[in-house]
């Protein structure tokens, strides 16, 4: 059996000295431990506080140096993009499909100008003092987000009458002929299956006694929508004359916005009926700007220029194929030199330019302000003297070169370019109001829309 041997016994002052190394050790790893600990916390903290101003506080763009936070914009692009669900019937489990990305990237840039015009509206409003009754918005969302049962007779002309007035007159009579037989019996069903819907033209719902079903606002023409929002239940319209013919229309029945198709998905996916509201308070808004605007618009006679353009399809490359891109801009390149080499412009644009204007060498006519559609271009040209040529304007597919050919201080305005001024006289007035607040987007990709 092996012996024992003895361990030496330690003196008060080694003992001493061994608890006290013990507790350095132990203390050292409480502070390191400690100091992991709180470094890990600071880290998550950091990381999700990282999170959260991306995710809702940094800047998506600036107008009149007021910030528009990320959340409002991402906001938007939720709302934004049901309405592109259920407008072209995505089904909720297939939102993310990848068949779909392309189309889902283009509401990026939808949302982003819906929120800056959002802002200026705002601005000026309140600027105004135009404030919306709860009342008024009330009806309007109702009006736009509610739903109404229809039924109707359609009254073609005859498709293929040599003369076409006197075919039309006789749909509009046998109309009115209708009109006065429904208004007599409205809510006589049996007559409508029998006598009026069994003579019209419209094969989608003559079997039903033209009974058209619940729709929600946006699904019919918009002259049949127009009339339907004036009548009341059971009440039968005049003849409505749309492109396809002469439709005698009676409103059923009217039922609120819970049952819209959009406002069921807004609700599914979390955003509620205020969100909604808020849209239709920005649409009453919209309606008095560009009302205000058309009033405004029209001066005649006016400062008006003669333009001619050349047109260089330049769009992005797709698929990894970038041949007709290149090819795109080496014709660019091409007319630009011709140009600074002070060759003639109009034989250019027939040369060079993608547009229909080509074959008259680009010319685009009389131009008085309001009615190009591109505010910078426009501003450029008025300032141009005969004879010069623009900067280049390019767009997602194009680029555009404008020529000032004549210029007229005090020209009248043409009928068609009433109707143009007064047709974009609300964006022209948005256009304005971007460039004097200097509006900057700062959503990538979109910084330079």
């Amino acid at each position: 059996m092996a012996r024992r041997i003895p361990l030496p016994r330690l003196t008060q002052r080694q003992r001493s000295a061994r608890w006290q190394r013990e507790r350095r050790q132990q203390t050292a790893l409480v502070v390191v431990f400690g100091t992991v600990r709180l470094s890990v916390i600071a880290l998550v903290g950091w990381s999700a506080a990282d999170r959260y101003y991306r995710d809702n506080l940094r800047t998506a763009a600036e107008v009149g140096g007021r910030a528009i936070p990320w959340r409002d914009y991402a906001a938007e692009l939720r709302y934004e993009l049901i309405q592109f669900y259920v407008q072209f019937g995505v089904p909720p489990e297939y939102e993310n499909d990848q068949q779909i990305r392309r189309q889902k990237a283009e509401y990026d840039g939808i949302a982003l100008n819906v929120v800056v015009e959002q802002a200026i509206l705002n601005a000026e409003a309140q600027a105004a003092k135009i404030l919306p009754s709860a009342q008024a918005i009330e009806d309007r969302y109702n009006l736009d987000f509610g739903q109404f049962r229809s039924r109707h007779v359609l009254v073609s002309p005859t498709a293929d009458a040599t003369d076409k007035d006197a075919a039309d007159a006789v749909a509009l009579a046998k109309a009115k002929e209708l009109v006065q037989q429904l208004r007599a019996k409205p809510r006589d069903d049996e007559f409508w299956k029998t006598t009026a819907a069994a003579a019209s033209g419209d094969p989608g719902s003559k079997d039903q006694g033209g009974e058209l079903g619940w729709v929600s606002p946006g699904q019919f023409v918009k002259e049949f929508e127009t009339a339907v929002r004036l009548l009341k239940p059971y009440e039968v319209s005049d003849p409505v004359k749309s492109s396809f013919g002469y439709h005698v229309i009676q409103l059923e029945e009217l039922r609120g916005a819970e049952f819209n198709d959009f406002v069921k998905r807004l609700a599914t996916a979390g955003i509620g009926s205020a969100a909604v509201k808020d849209h239709v308070r920005i649409s009453i808004l919209r309606d008095e700007f560009t009302k205000r605007a058309r009033e405004q618009a029209i001066v005649s006679p006016a400062p008006q220029v003669r333009a001619a353009k050349i047109v260089i399809n330049t769009p992005l490359p797709t698929g990894g194929d970038f041949q007709a891109f290149s090819e795109s801009l080496k014709k660019l390149s091409l007319a630009t030199g011709e140009l600074e080499k002070g060759g003639a412009f109009a034989e250019i644009a027939k040369k060079y330019s993608d547009d229909p204007t080509a074959e008259k060498g680009g010319d685009l006519g009389w131009i008085a302000r309001g009615t190009l559609g591109d505010l910078r271009a426009e501003q450029e040209m008025f300032r141009l003297d005969v004879g010069k040529v623009s900067s280049h304007y390019s767009a997602t597919t194009a680029t555009t070169i404008y020529s000032v050919t004549e210029k007229d201080p005090a020209r009248v305005l043409t009928d068609d370019q009433m109707l143009q001024v007064k047709n974009q006289a609300y964006d022209y007035w948005l256009a304005q109001l971007k460039q004097d607040r200097g509006v900057r987007k700062l959503v990538p990709g979109h910084e330079l829309d």
